[in-house]
């Protein structure tokens, strides 16, 4: 055992496993299985009673049947012991008898008949394994039983009337085992049958006792002292008699009684002691009496031996009829509980196999359904033109209902919640289409205020020659280009592209600068690696612009160190990183940050707060960039940015060539969008590149495009504008210096288009927004006077 494990509570491993059980816990199965278990258990327990009974009562059944066998073997010894005890009787009277035969060869026999009936005896005690009270009944006998020797030694010489007591006493100690038997014998037949044969033995006794005492009789003399036990006995045996004709049918009896014509001796005998008087003489004729006794005397052991046999064959019937009872209680007892188990796992079985499909099903919903139909709701934005309840009853409900069952019943409150979360999520979608249609509205109110502002502050610049005023004003425009970027980001927000119409592509570094101008802090930007010769396409330069600068603003707002900014091209992609050195992320954050970062997040409370990466995470995910924030060696966060091949150029497109050639005094083709959105970030970024940006006039708002050359055009374009900057280190602006030359040349013949023309919506709809843009500002510019002289009419 290991150390931990000793000081562990004993019981805690039951502990668990009773918790497994409490109904909060444990599965529906085991809940069923507990259910199944108690009626089981039940049903088990009335059957283990009532089986108990039964097989008690099979029990009590063969100790019935072995005591009644053992009854009519000490029935046999009883009368055994009568005929012996009569025999040794004539041996004591014999002097006095007038019998034909007295000699002892009748109580050898006698002695005889009882040894077999006493081996009899006690083969049937070593068989008998039942009730302690009939061996204690037994053994109580053994004694008198062993006095016999005695007895039977003394008939061979001299026998006396005391040496008969013996027999008395083993035939009532062995009667009272037939009395036991009565009381044992629980069926009223076999106990009806048992007590007619204790009573026609007890009839019997008295019939040998009196024998006795009729031997002790002399003819024609009075019965003086015998009298009285003669009355006594005759007595007995006539209540004796009664009460087995009231039980019994008379069985035995013919019309002279037990013994009939044989035993009538007896009977006048009795008679006629019974009507005289003790002093008065009786004839007494032994021979007579002795052949009556004799007569009576196997007449009852007849009806005896008939009475128990036919109880030990019928306690023998009720054992059987009770064993087989039982076996049947078994039988049925164990198709009840198969039965009832089979029942149970059947209806526990689909109940399982039904729930088991609803989890399945919902598990099912949960993870692919349902956020599939989210998805596609949010796909849908307008719902086409349904409201959230109409679009949420046109959906197909998951899960099938068939039947009345409760199952059922689930499944159609599953299939309710089902359709109240498309609801939601429809609404939620309608919800957030139209906070999203508020974020457009107030980022093109934004664009078009920010739009006039500019208007303004060209025409202060214009106007103004105070440095400082100057230098002011530029404050104010850069404001004005993060209030834009900021008006952007809302487009984003909303689901709108703030692309402006672009056909040519822009160099890579001139990106990276453009993103810098449009950041707060932008002085804090170094650029340490810029490979040259990678051009972006038109229509991911304003998007990657926006997603630099974020990223660039984001680095350089929450740390007064410079933010180094590298983009080196590897095979198939252009790497940009963008490195910080303040405080750092930790991980739970920064993990938390690259999955806003890895996907387009839902537009919540999280969203608005983190609204920089959220616009990161949109745009990556439009354009197909990947983005993710790491641990810089030392200190600071890395901003890992790559473009992959599907965005990159390795040489100028036409528009973008006819643009370079405007420093050769060709007249520009096409009005491209602005790259840098104000003066002053352009002036930034132009002395941050060394005059690599030229720009060229272009509307009446003043506003100016930047023109991107090839390495060794912006070597001669350095050349030829080098900044007059002032003491505060920024450009010193002089008259007509932005003209381009050959800007007012004649334009060239428009390019014949071969082929089908693609449209894109996207540029359409940012073709109708600059127009837009352009005509309010020259709505602006006709209310005002132009006091200008660099701005054409």
């Amino acid at each position: 055992m290991l150390d931990g494990d000793r000081n562990a509570p004993v019981g805690s491993g039951w502990s668990r496993r009773l918790a497994r059980l409490r109904p909060s816990q444990s599965r529906i199965r085991t809940k069923l299985a507990m259910m199944l278990l108690i009626p089981v258990i039940a049903l088990a327990g009335i059957a283990s009673v009532r089986l108990s009974d039964s097989a008690q009562e099979a029990s009590d059944a063969d100790d019935t049947a072995a005591l009644v066998e053992l009854a009519g073997t000490v029935s046999r010894v009883i009368r055994a012991m009568q005929d012996e005890r009569a025999q040794a009787a004539v041996q004591v009277f014999k002097d006095e008898l007038d019998l034909a035969d007295t000699s002892i060869t009748g109580f050898d026999n006698a002695v005889t008949a009882s040894n077999e009936r006493l081996a009899e005896l006690a083969t049937a005690r070593e068989a008998f394994a039942g009730d302690v009270e009939v061996t204690d009944l037994l053994a109580s006998a053994d004694k008198p039983l062993s006095r016999l020797t005695v007895v039977r030694s003394a008939a061979h010489r001299d026998i006396a009337g005391y040496h008969l007591t013996v027999y008395g006493a083993a035939v009532s100690r062995l009667s009272r085992l037939l009395d036991h038997a009565v009381d044992q014998a629980e069926a009223t037949s076999l106990n009806r049958s048992l007590r007619a044969a204790v009573l026609l033995s007890a009839a019997d006794e008295s019939s040998e006792q009196l024998r006795v005492l009729s031997l002790e009789l002399k003819d024609g003399e009075p019965l003086d002292a015998a009298y009285r036990p003669f009355m006594e006995l005759i007595g007995d045996r006539q209540r004796t008699l009664n009460e087995y004709r009231r039980i019994s049918d008379g069985t035995g009896f013919d019309a002279g009684g037990l013994g009939a014509q044989d035993a009538r001796p007896v009977n006048s005998f009795e008679r006629e002691v019974t009507t005289s008087r003790s002093y008065e003489d009786i004839a007494v004729d032994h021979t007579a009496l002795v052949a009556g006794f004799d007569a009576r005397h196997t007449a009852t052991g007849a009806v005896i031996d008939q009475t128990l046999n036919d109880t030990v064959a019928e306690s023998i019937a009720i054992q059987e009829t009770v064993t087989r009872q039982v076996l049947i209680e078994v039988t049925v007892v164990v198709i009840t509980i198969i039965m009832a188990v089979l029942t149970a796992l059947w209806l526990g079985r689909s109940v399982t196999r039904g729930l088991r499909r609803l989890r399945d099903s919902a598990r099912r919903v949960a993870r692919d359904e349902l956020p599939t139909a989210v998805r596609q709701v949010d796909e849908q934005k307008d719902l086409t033109g349904l409201t959230p309840e109409e679009f949420a009853d046109a959906t197909t409900p998951p899960l099938g209902e068939s039947g009345d069952d409760e199952l059922s019943e689930v499944a159609g409150a599953f299939n309710l919640v089902h359709r109240e979360a498309i609801r939601v999520a429809a609404q939620q979608a309608m919800l957030r289409v139209h906070v999203g249609s508020m974020f457009i509205r107030l980022a093109r109110r934004g664009h078009s205020l920010t739009g006039r502002l500019t208007a303004e502050l060209d025409a202060a610049e214009h106007a103004e020659n105070d440095p400082d005023q100057l230098e002011r004003l530029f404050r104010l425009d850069h404001l004005v280009s993060l209030q834009g970027r900021a008006n952007d980001s809302l487009l984003v927000l909303g689901g709108a592209s703030a692309a402006k119409v672009r056909t040519s592509n822009e160099l890579l570094g001139d990106v990276l600068r453009a993103a810098q101008s449009h950041t707060e802090h932008y002085k804090r930007v170094e650029f340490t690696t810029v490979d040259d010769g990678v051009w972006i396409k038109p229509a991911a330069v304003d998007d990657a612009v926006q997603l630099l600068a974020e990223l660039i603003d984001n680095a350089t707002k929450y740390s007064s160190d410079p933010a180094h900014v590298a983009a080196r091209f590897l095979t198939d992609k252009v790497v940009v990183e963008i490195r910080d050195h303040g405080i750092g992320i930790d991980e739970e954050r920064l993990g938390t940050f690259n999955a806003r970062l890895g996907a387009a997040s839902p537009m919540d409370l999280e969203s608005l707060q983190a609204m920089g990466l959220t616009v990161v995470g949109i745009l990556a995910t439009r354009i197909g960039i990947s983005v993710r924030l790491r641990p810089a060696p030392d200190r600071g966060t890395i901003a890992e940015v790559v473009l992959p091949a599907t965005l990159l150029d390795f040489s100028p497109t036409p528009e973008a060539r006819r643009r370079l050639e405007l420093t050769s005094g060709a007249a520009p083709q096409r009005r491209e969008a602005p790259l840098f959105r104000s003066r002053a970030s352009r002036s930034a970024a132009a002395a941050a590149s060394g005059g690599r940006t030229s720009s060229v006039v272009i509307d009446a708002e003043d506003e100016e495009i930047p023109v991107v050359h090839f390495a060794w055009q912006a070597a001669q374009v350095a050349e030829q504008a080098e900044p007059d900057l002032d003491e505060n280190g920024l450009p010193r602006r002089r008259p007509m210096s932005s003209l381009a030359p050959g800007a007012t040349a004649p334009a060239a013949a428009r390019p014949v288009v071969k082929g089908p023309i693609r449209r894109d919506p996207a540029a359409i709809s940012a073709t109708y927004l600059a127009y837009a843009r352009g005509l309010s500002g020259s709505r602006q510019a006709q209310k005002k006077p132009n006091n200008n002289p660099r701005t054409p009419t």
